[in-house]
């Protein structure tokens, strides 16, 4: 069979644009620059090498948070911690979402 195409929406990720930090871990926080779409890092999401995952599996955060959980500021958290940390602020954007009307179903 055909492989799946990769789902992909500007739109979509720009919502992050418009929306608060998710992140939950301490972090300094600098969400008054704007947030920005933290995307998935992890396979069972459907990063692969050289492959990003889809645009609907992405957190909200500031730069800083971004910057933490992608390993451009010193990388003291461990792989499984920065999944966590990452799922929940997946969790809190989705809720932001759909408690906000920003998606909706066809």
């Amino acid at each position: 069979g055909a492989s799946p195409v990769t789902y992909r929406s500007r739109r979509h990720l720009d919502l992050a644009h418009i929306m608060p930090c998710m992140a939950l871990f301490p972090h300094r926080c600098n969400s008054f620059k704007g947030c920005v779409p933290m995307h998935a890092d992890f396979q069972i999401f459907g990063r692969g090498i050289g492959h990003k995952t889809p645009d609907w599996a992405w957190a909200a955060g500031c730069p800083e948070a971004h910057r933490i959980l992608t390993a451009k500021v010193g990388d003291d958290m461990k792989r499984e911690q920065k999944f966590y940390d990452w799922l929940r602020a997946y969790v809190k954007t989705q809720d932001y979402l759909w408690a906000n009307k920003l998606v909706r179903l066809a």
